[in-house]
Parts: C-alpha cells; structure tokens; sequence
C-alpha cells in the first residue's frame, strides 16, 4: 500500500459494531473483538493500532485514511469515545495539601473535583498552552489553550503547576 513506512500493517478487513464493541471481520465466521487507539494519543493522534482482547495487534496504520468510509466512521466514533477529554474551562480553586493539589474546576461536563499528585508525572504539555492533566484516579483533563481561560482561572493554574 502507498504511504505505508516500516512497522505500518494492512488495514483490517472489515468493521463492525455490535451491542456497543467493535469487532474485524476476521476469516471464516469468526470475528475478532478489538480496540481501537491512538500509537500517541497525546502527541500525534494519526497513527492507530487495532488491539484483540488479550491485547495483541490485529493491524497497525498510518492513518484512518487507509480505511473504507464506512470502517473509517466506525473507527473515528471509538476514538472519539475512548479519548474524549473533559475540557477544563475554568479553575475555581486549587488547594495544595502535603504536595496533593485538589482542584475545582467547571468541564464541559459539567463541575468536577480531583486530585493531582507529581505534577513532574501527571501534567503533560502539548504545547506551551495546551496541557493534559491525569488525576490519582487516571482520568484525564485537558486545557486546550491556556491563553483562552479567564484571569483569575490562569493565575490559579500558574501558582499550581
């Protein structure tokens, strides 16, 4: 296939989905339960690899683009759901305790509460701006721009990262 580089597989088959999991049409009747992600979710969300189960590759792409339309959608709705942020809008307080910061914060999901532990670990810039946070629960929060949040949500942010 053009534009594959080294490492890069074929794509699947086939897609389906059924009662909410996504299956590749696999060789006689038997399909294969998979997971789709990105090779670097935070840094370049082109690359995806196709995981069974017990978390072997099935396929391992360049891009979506590789894909039938219809496999493509199916693909780009269980990135979607997997990697879906919630996206920090405003910071009403940080709290640190004991080097714990517990953060208030309204998403796009609505009002959330969390802690973050070792900033050094669990903040990772994308860019001077965009950041993602990672909570001691493994949620992910993500501020796409810095820049765009009010005053006081900025300061609060500066004083605790």
């Amino acid at each position: 296939m053009e534009g594959m580089t080294r490492g890069f597989t074929d794509p699947p088959a086939g897609l389906t989905r059924r009662d909410g999991r996504l299956f590749v049409n696999g060789a006689g009747d038997e399909d294969v339960e998979v997971t789709v992600r990105y090779l670097r979710p935070l840094t370049a969300r082109s690359e995806v690899v196709f995981l069974d189960t017990k978390g072997r590759e099935v396929a391992t792409l360049a891009g979506l683009e590789a894909l039938a339309e219809a496999d493509r959608t199916l693909a780009e709705e269980a990135l979607r759901d997997r990697y879906h942020l919630p996206v920090i809008q405003r910071v009403h307080e940080i709290d640190v305790r004991f080097g714990t910061r517990y953060w208030k914060v309204d998403t796009d999901r609505g009002r959330r509460w969390f802690a973050l532990r070792e900033p050094g670990k669990n903040v990772t810039w994308i860019s001077a701006t965009h950041v993602v946070l990672r909570d001691t629960a493994g949620n992910r929060f993500e501020i796409p721009d810095l820049d765009a949040l009010d005053g006081r949500s900025r300061r609060w942010v500066a004083r605790s990262l």
